[in-house]
């Protein structure tokens, strides 16, 4: 979308909110009064696209769909990232005041794998800095984009349940530990007890490069059952069953360097995120 595009589209929101509170706040431009956040958003296939995020103090918006602060999508694109609102796309959204404790769901539509990048353009009247966090719920990981935007490489395929801003993150962990959020068992049906996931250090995972292998061993009395291998999209790379025993390997011909590994043992479910080339 073209930046003077995007311009009309935020100078008919905001008109629209002074319009609607003008009876109240005859004497003060609403329009000053509105915190507005800006995304560029780039797509794989070099796409373009202007979010904008729009917080009213007096919480005349919500987090639903509100007539007047919210600006759909026209013309929806097959390469694009929008504001998800009962499952419609937007290319603005107004909500309530801010909070850091909220998030905001993004679709992400993409028909060309690569590398895929969400900007932070602008922040306007806003008292103090915030902070602004790419949440992404797959990997359960915050990455903050004041300062650099956030890439990540993905498939040919829609995203409506993964992507979310974010303006707070929780105590981080290393990135091997478990995951005690992913649902990844099989049909995905199912999601995981965190109750059951194992502590880090329970298992060592070794990777032999000319092998394509992982050598996976119990740390302690567990056996191995099951072990399936999954990419960070989701996709399984591997599955091996009636394991039975406290050490195995698994065959892992991908070029994908970052996995997740579903592990099932006779006592727990272990859910551990590796690194190709780390271990």
């Amino acid at each position: 979308m073209k930046n003077a595009t995007l311009l009309l589209l935020l100078t008919f929101c905001q008109t629209i909110f002074a319009t609607n509170t003008a009876t109240l706040k005859a004497n003060a431009p609403y329009v000053n009064s509105v915190q507005l956040l800006r995304l560029d958003y780039t797509a794989p296939n070099g796409a373009i696209r202007e979010l904008a995020l729009g917080f009213t103090s007096d919480n005349v918006a919500s987090d639903g769909l509100d007539y007047g602060y919210d600006a759909s999508v026209i013309e929806p694109y097959t390469n694009d990232l929008n504001w998800l609102i009962e499952d419609n796309r937007y290319v603005i959204q107004g909500v309530g005041a801010f909070d850091d404790t909220k998030q905001y769901l993004f679709g992400l539509y993409n028909e060309f794998s690569g590398d895929a990048t969400i900007e932070l353009s602008s922040t306007q009247n806003f008292d103090t800095i915030i902070n602004v966090f790419i949440y992404d719920a797959l990997l359960n990981t915050y990455t903050q984009i004041n300062d650099s935007p956030y890439t990540v490489t993905i498939d040919a395929q829609d995203y409506t349940d993964r992507f979310y801003i974010a303006f707070s993150q929780p105590e981080t962990t290393d990135s091997n530990d478990t995951v005690d959020s992913l649902d990844i068992s099989g049909d995905n049906d199912n999601t995981i007890d965190p109750s059951i996931i194992t502590p880090k250090g329970q298992l060592k995972v070794r990777y032999i490069k000319g092998l394509n292998q992982l050598k996976i061993s119990s740390q302690n009395k567990a056996v191995i059952q099951q072990i399936t291998v999954y990419n960070y999209n989701g996709s399984t790379i591997e599955s091996k069953q009636n394991i039975n025993n406290k050490k195995t390997s698994i065959y892992v011909n991908t070029t994908d360097k970052n996995l997740i590994l579903h592990i099932k043992t006779d006592t727990e479910t272990i859910i551990k995120q590796v690194v190709i080339g780390s271990i």
